[in-house]
């Protein structure tokens, strides 16, 4: 799922709390029709999400390397040492990080392969659902494509579901089923990607602004 709007429309404060990160003003978040305001219902409902945060770089350790980077859900969560191991591995080969540079250190990489080391933090816990934050915005073209791939990838094969905010429509109409619109923190329209339907007005300016013809 896609959540669209431009800068300011209250794109990553609803991710921060459907993260759970921060408390909504009003209304409630299910997980299995209970509110995750239930402590218990709260604790299952983090263990089964992740989060991507836009700035890269400050979400990293840049004084760890990056295979502890990795693992620090699973030291936060009691994994012991051989599962551990063995889950790092597993992600960081799923992001497409070669072995040899899995004990450098953050300042060593480009946005685009941090942002893959992130992902692969995000997923050694093998959540159902990761939620993105502008994960696309400091990429260069390859990296962004090669980014593109693992989470179609990541989707199809791991069963893992993303919520990827972004700016982009085309972006989202090339990865998403399902795309909500954000305006000054309200939603102004919501539809399947697939299929054809009216859309808001304010939602048509939006697809026009990269050339996308809203009907």
């Amino acid at each position: 799922m896609g959540i669209l709007g431009e800068s300011g429309s209250g794109k990553t404060s609803l991710s921060l709390v459907l993260a759970g990160f921060e408390r909504p003003v009003s209304g409630l978040i299910l997980y299995k029709s209970v509110s995750i305001a239930q402590r218990k219902t709260y604790r299952y409902y983090r263990r089964s999400i992740q989060y991507l945060f836009q700035n890269t770089r400050s979400s990293v350790n840049r004084y760890k390397n990056i295979f502890d980077i990795v693992a620090e859900p699973l030291i936060y969560r009691g994994f012991h040492k051989g599962a551990r191991e063995a889950l790092v591995a597993g992600a960081l080969k799923l992001v497409g990080l070669e072995y040899g540079r899995w004990y450098d250190y953050p300042d060593q990489f480009s946005l685009g392969q941090l942002q893959r080391i992130c992902l692969a933090r995000a997923i050694t816990t093998r959540p159902q659902l990761i939620i993105c934050d502008e994960p696309f915005s400091a990429l260069d073209v390859p990296s962004r494509i090669r980014m593109e791939q693992i989470i179609v990838e990541l989707n199809k094969k791991n069963g893992i579901a993303f919520i990827i905010i972004s700016h982009e429509p085309r972006t989202l109409l090339k990865l998403c089923h399902k795309i909500m619109v954000l305006r000054e923190g309200r939603q102004t329209d919501f539809w399947y990607a697939d299929q054809e339907q009216s859309l808001d007005d304010y939602t048509i300016k939006l697809l026009s602004l990269e050339n996308i013809r809203g009907e």
